[in-house]
């Protein structure tokens, strides 16, 4: 109903961006996050330097021992990533390393800022989905784009638990 407040305040912003992040405390538990970041313009992780510095990015994250990386893909024009948190870092203080570490490089390497589209798509996994589907999920992206015919041939996955 258009009387209703919750209609009318989604009336009002129709149109306008906002906010896609779940409240920080959705992020704040054990459970493993699928994030999928798209790239801002076109397909440039088709230069392998560059899709290179993303994924030692990612490694580098998961070193640090602030997250529990279980799998990434980065293809051509966006990047699948399955993390769990750990102590208290946030999402988007991951996401903010992330991009920014990327960016730069990015920009010192073509001259173009912007690499990153703004936000991400976050999924936290529930109780009940296994890990190992969504971790199948994710490393066979490149197999239904086509690019190959098993996900352990695309130079750019990484899976650090059993499928």
């Amino acid at each position: 109903m258009l009387d209703d407040a919750n209609n009318l305040d989604r009336l009002a912003t129709w149109g306008r961006s906002r906010a896609v992040r779940l409240h920080a405390d959705a992020y704040s538990g054990v459970a493993p996050i699928h994030l999928t970041i798209c790239a801002a313009d076109g397909r440039p992780f088709e230069d392998a330097a560059l899709a290179q510095t993303v994924c030692t990015a990612f490694e580098r994250v998961a070193a640090a021992g602030e997250l529990e990386l279980s799998a990434y893909c980065l293809m051509p024009d966006h990047l699948h990533v399955l993390i769990r948190p750990m102590s208290g870092f946030g999402i988007d203080e991951f996401l903010r390393r992330m991009k920014s570490y990327t960016t730069r490089w990015h920009q010192r390497a073509t001259g173009r800022p912007v690499l990153w589209q703004r936000s991400a798509r976050d999924r936290v996994l529930r109780a009940n989905e296994r890990l190992a589907t969504v971790v199948a999920y994710i490393a066979n992206n490149p197999v239904r784009a086509g690019l190959v015919s098993a996900w352990t041939q695309w130079p750019y996955t990484r899976v650090y638990c059993e499928i």
